[in-house]
C-alpha cells in the first residue's frame, strides 16, 4: 500500500511531463472542439457528473466528456491538442468507477481497463487515458 501512495505522485508527474511534450503543429481539434455552433448533441450526463466545460476548460470534448461533480482539480492543461486534468478528489478508484459507467453512454469505447484505476478510451474524435492511485488521478485527452 505504501508503494501505491508513493507511486501516485510519480505517475502524475509523468503524465504532466508527457502532456507538456506536445510539439509541432497542433492537430485539428476533434468534433467536440468549441469552433462555433455545432450540431453534435450534448450527451446525457450522469446526475453525479458535470461536462468538461463546467470545470473551466475551453478545449477538448466539452459536450461529451464528463467528470464526477465532486472533482477537485489541482492542475489543468487546456490546449486544443492536449487536455489534461489532474484530480485530488474524489479518490482514483471512485473516478474509475464513474468513467466506466459514463464513457459508454457518452459515445466512448473503453479500449483497455487494467487495474483498479487505469483506463484508455476513444470516441467523439478523441482518445483518452485515465490513471490514478489513492486520492490522486489524471485524465489526458487528445484529438484523433
Amino acid at each position: 500500500m505504501r508503494i501505491c501512495r508513493a507511486a501516485g505522485p510519480l505517475v502524475l508527474v509523468l503524465v504532466l511531463a508527457l502532456a507538456s511534450c506536445a510539439g509541432g503543429a497542433a492537430p485539428t481539434p476533434g468534433p467536440d472542439a468549441p469552433a462555433g455552433p455545432s450540431s453534435s448533441p450534448v450527451v446525457q450526463v450522469p446526475p453525479d457528473g458535470l461536462l468538461l466545460g463546467a470545470f473551466g476548460f475551453s478545449s477538448g470534448p466539452l459536450r461529451s466528456f464528463s467528470l464526477p461533480r465532486s472533482t477537485r482539480l489541482t492542475v489543468a492543461v487546456d490546449q486544443p491538442d492536449n487536455v489534461t486534468a489532474v484530480l485530488s478528489s474524489p479518490p482514483a478508484a471512485d473516478v474509475a468507477v464513474y468513467l466506466r459507467g459514463a464513457l459508454p453512454d457518452a459515445g466512448y469505447t473503453v479500449t483497455a481497463d487494467t487495474g483498479e484505476a487505469t483506463l484508455t478510451f476513444r470516441g467523439n474524435g478523441w482518445t483518452g487515458s485515465f490513471t490514478g492511485a489513492g486520492d490522486s488521478s489524471a485524465v489526458v485527452l487528445r484529438p484523433v
